[in-house]
């Protein structure tokens, strides 16, 4: 009994042995088989509605640049007021020249020569600095909206009149801000203009004396007073029949063109705050739409 019991595991090992499936046997020069391959990775397509690919393409870009205008444009009534303040207080070119170095105040350099005291100098300086910037956006993101598939269609018609009337609001936004750089822009040319047409006029009073050896004066070019010029009309012939603005009733006290100009400024820009807001509410109407709907996705 105990001699069978000893066997009985030995049974039970060859037995499992034998339902267990053996290896394969290889025949003798038989190839080996190849390794299972690696099957390839899925690919899957992102379809998106055309809406959505113009926001993220041309639309966000646009309104960002239109924002960087905004920050631009906004530093220029402050640069108009100091330059109105140089005019007002600034230092007389031709009074401090006349008292010469011990006054302490003679104007060298392009001040001397020029029109504008430093003060005002200045201040032109800033605006022309603003001007490049400003003029680059405003070119770019009118190319980006003048893109195909928002001037020609996507061929959706849903998307397609959204993303016209997204274009058709920015591009008033971007009208407004085109006017405030015209008048920035016209207002630098102007006063730089100016600035060189009487450039070197103190020089002509020193040139323009009389010959005593000849027995006669011999009488140069008049000299032109820097009071009766106005910079404003730089480069244009005066008009007989022009009207002075200072003398039209309601303009008489404290007439300034420059102030004007201000108030041209503060009026783009609140049209440009306007318009803006109206493009604000369909391009949040517009992302709101991207983001409800998943784009659908598909395999192959």
């Amino acid at each position: 009994m105990e001699a069978m019991t000893r066997l009985l595991p030995a049974v039970l090992i060859l037995a499992l042995a034998t339902v267990a499936p053996a290896p394969p046997i290889l025949a003798a020069g038989a190839p080996a088989p190849e390794a299972t391959r690696t099957p390839p990775p899925t690919i899957y397509h992102l379809i998106t509605r055309p809406l959505c690919s113009e926001l993220h393409k041309h639309i966000a870009p646009a309104v960002a640049m239109i924002l960087q205008n905004d920050a631009q444009i906004g530093k220029s009534p402050e640069l108009f007021h100091r330059w109105n303040q140089g005019a007002l207080y600034g230092n007389d070119n031709s009074a401090s020249n006349e008292q010469g170095m011990p006054s302490g105040v003679t104007m060298s350099g392009d001040a001397a020569n020029g029109t504008m005291t430093p003060s005002q100098n200045m201040a032109l300086l800033g605006m022309e600095n603003l001007v490049g910037p400003i003029a680059n956006n405003v070119i770019a993101v009118q190319k980006m909206l003048d893109t195909p598939a928002l001037t020609q269609g996507t061929g959706n018609v849903e998307d397609d009149k959204r993303l016209q009337e997204l274009r058709a609001k920015l591009l008033k936004a971007l009208a407004s801000q085109q006017a405030a750089l015209d008048i920035i822009n016209g207002f630098v040319d102007t006063q730089q203009l100016a600035d060189i047409q009487h450039s070197g006029e103190e020089y002509i009073a020193a040139v323009d004396q009389k010959d005593f050896t000849a027995g006669h004066g011999i009488q140069g070019t008049p000299t032109p007073m820097p009071g009766t010029y106005n910079p404003n009309s730089a480069g244009i012939g005066p008009n007989p029949y022009s009207i002075d603005l200072a003398t039209i009733p309601g303009l008489t006290l404290g007439y300034n063109p420059v102030t004007r100009l201000i108030d041209g400024l503060h009026w783009t820009m609140d049209e440009t705050q306007k318009r803006e807001n109206e493009a604000a509410k369909s391009v949040m109407e517009s992302a709101s739409l991207c983001s409800n709907n998943a784009p659908a996705a598909t395999h192959n």
